[in-house]
């Protein structure tokens, strides 16, 4: 905004019809977004008017305010409550009806967070819940809020003072080329982040084309069988190549591995699907190098999270299994194991919630719905719903 007011200061740059109007636009925008209270204002032309107001009605005249450019300017500045997207899921999964949330999409226009950009390695989340009841005496704006649904932003990795909150506009287990051309439709930029610099590259790696070409054409396959069989060996090939090439830098290979992550997925339940200890071994280790992927780019993410419940659910798995074979080394490891995961769940959670992590109802629902979020109805998911 500081540059944007220098720039502002100098005709030479635009023209001064231009000049004026941005200033107009600059002032509408910092009034606003500096207020308690929203201006009750009926039609929606009446905003434009006061973000456009021009003596000459030159730019005004041009303006057409219909249903599509309304609708458009709040799909690119709405937000969805995370729990009604996963109850969603929940229900269609397990057969089940929700006579509370009928709603077929729920949006809610929030101005300050509509202005955090993005990238797709970011350093912040969004969750939704209630103000918990404050330890202290709180402040006005705390008071003001209390008890109401919110939208929280929370810091997932170390943020030096003075940079910019970034979040992720799309999940992040999209694929590069998916995550390209959907930025540049929906919200009319082409991001180059770190990550899609690094991806880019390694794409266009000779040793990585056949394969990515692959798996971006994997899940256009209608047909079963052949989607099947190209499955089956996909994931493995992948993991092949991270392992022999040197062209591929551990970073790369990591945003790769978290923009493959629902192939990875997919093939976790296919080798699920056979209910032995060799495959469950196999399963834990891809998911710990995806635990590990999504640490270093996404860290708190919903699809982290159901990542970490399928970790946890298969040590657990092995942990019991360990016990009726009664072998005391064997169930010293596996309890290791579950330690381990049991950490990585409750860090994931407090830092993704933060002091809603502390209300152990609440920690249990969003543990419940983030581990929906990457199975499908023949997957993983069948197996029972346990609660640490």
């Amino acid at each position: 905004v500081q540059s944007l007011c220098k720039i502002l200061d100098d005709d030479k740059i635009q023209p001064k019809e231009n000049v004026d109007r941005a200033r107009r636009l600059l002032g509408a925008f910092s009034a606003q977004m500096s207020s308690e209270v929203v201006p009750k204002i009926e039609k929606p032309d009446e905003w434009m008017g006061i973000l456009v107001a021009n003596e000459s009605s030159s730019y005004k005249d041009k303006i057409t305010l219909d249903r599509e450019t309304i609708l458009n300017t709040i799909r690119r500045n709405a937000f969805g409550p995370d729990y009604h997207n996963y109850d969603a899921i929940a229900q269609c999964w397990t057969k089940k009806t929700n006579t509370e949330n009928s709603h077929n999409r729920l949006l809610g226009v929030y101005p300050l967070s509509a202005v955090i950009n993005h990238s797709c390695s970011p350093n912040a989340v969004r969750v939704f819940g209630r103000i918990p009841s404050p330890k202290s005496n709180a402040s006005s704006e705390i008071d003001n809020i209390q008890g109401r649904e919110v939208m929280m932003v929370h810091a997932n990795a170390n943020i030096p003072k003075g940079s910019e909150l970034s979040w992720s506009y799309l999940p992040p287990s999209t694929p590069f080329a998916t995550r390209r051309e959907m930025l540049q439709s929906k919200y009319g930029f082409t991001c180059r982040c770190t990550r899609c610099i690094k991806e880019e590259v390694a794409l266009n790696a000779a040793e990585f084309k056949v394969l990515s070409a692959l798996a971006d054409g994997c899940c256009s396959l209608r047909d079963a069988n052949q989607h099947n069989q190209v499955m089956k060996n996909l994931v493995p090939s992948i993991e092949k190549v991270f392992a022999s090439t040197k062209k591929i830098s551990n970073e790369s290979q990591r945003y790769l591995r978290v923009g493959y992550a629902s192939l990875y997925m997919e093939y976790f339940n296919m080798r699920l699907s056979l209910d032995n200890d060799e495959k469950i071994v196999e399963v834990l280790k891809l998911g710990t190098q995806l635990h590990f992927s999504f640490v270093s780019c996404n860290t708190n993410s919903t699809e982290h999270l159901s990542i970490l419940h399928l970790c946890y659910d298969l040590s657990s798995l092995l942990h019991n299994r360990a016990i009726k074979g009664s072998s005391p080394d064997a169930t010293a490891r596996t309890m290791s194991q579950v330690r381990f995961w049991t950490e990585q769940l409750k860090r994931a959670h407090m830092t993704r919630y933060g002091e809603l992590g502390e209300d152990l109802e609440n920690v249990r629902k969003v543990m419940k719905h983030s581990k929906l979020v990457l199975r499908n109805l023949e997957g993983w998911y069948l197996a029972k719903d346990r609660f640490i």
